[in-house]
């Protein structure tokens, strides 16, 4: 379904199964897709809202700025369609700085938050990293940063294993410019959000989760994400870098089926 709203984006939605409701929030790439090799067993367990955020996939950017807050906002009128009652909250990096922004701010009920690869306020590593992409971006274009993309994401052994490792087709100079907009914005609302004062207004109960080897959101961000939100248990993936809701289904799933439950 396409989900209005009021600043003129469309918001392509999808929703799966039956149960608790339950919203999965994405990162960077902000794509409903992210979440497709986990909806087989949240869906069998939990009516699940997935969708592209705006200016991504299949919905439209609008007039609004494009900022965390802006980002909470839609999310939370995506959680809206899943019906009346408290809706339990999962975000993966960017998603997490959204998710906590929605239950801080009490934008509906929240039964569980977790908060995946995320972080409270980015420090010198995360603003050197993210300011490099950028320049990437602007200065060589939408596929060498693409490719620079997944070297970061995914674990060595995970990218020598499928051989995916070439550069993207170089794309025409109107999808060039396009793209370089879209993730030009995603990235300076990324490193504006600050969370520290959002952190110690939680109270849904709070579940956060990092890998050790994770180069784009390193793992000392969930550890004080986790010391900084009230009563927050802390959960560690065992590898597969940044992605690991991709390379790492089980042993994610393992987190947080009982969690949710």
């Amino acid at each position: 379904m396409m989900l209005e709203r009021p600043d003129g984006a469309r918001l392509a939605v999808e929703i799966h199964g039956e149960g608790p409701p339950l919203l999965l929030l994405s990162g960077l790439g902000g794509t409903a897709g992210f979440w497709r090799g986990l909806l087989p067993e949240l869906a069998a367990r939990h009516r699940v809202a997935i969708f592209d955020q705006r200016g991504v996939g299949a919905s439209t950017r609008g007039t609004a700025p494009v900022t965390i807050q802006t980002l909470a906002e839609d999310a939370a009128a995506v959680a809206a369609l899943l019906g009346e009652g408290p809706v339990a909250l999962v975000g993966h990096s960017t998603g997490a700085a959204m998710v906590m922004t929605m239950q801080a701010q009490r934008m509906l009920p929240v039964s569980r938050l977790v908060l995946s690869a995320g972080w409270l306020r980015a420090d010198h590593y995360l603003r050197a990293l993210f300011t490099m992409r950028l320049a990437i971006l602007q200065r060589a274009g939408y596929a060498a940063y693409e490719m620079v993309g997944r070297f970061l994401a995914y674990p060595p052994m995970e990218l020598a294993a499928s051989a995916n490792l070439g550069a993207p087709d170089p794309l025409p100079p109107e999808r060039e410019a396009e793209e370089t907009r879209r993730w030009a914005e995603r990235i300076q609302a990324l490193l504006a959000f600050d969370g520290t004062a959002l952190a110690p207004r939680v109270s849904a109960p709070t579940l956060v989760l990092g890998t050790p080897d994770d180069v784009i959101v390193p793992y000392h961000h969930q550890k004080e994400t986790a010391a900084a939100v009230p009563g927050a248990m802390m959960a560690t993936i065992d590898g597969g870098g940044h992605f690991y809701p991709l390379t790492r289904r089980e042993a994610l799933l393992g987190k947080l089926l009982p969690f949710l439950t």
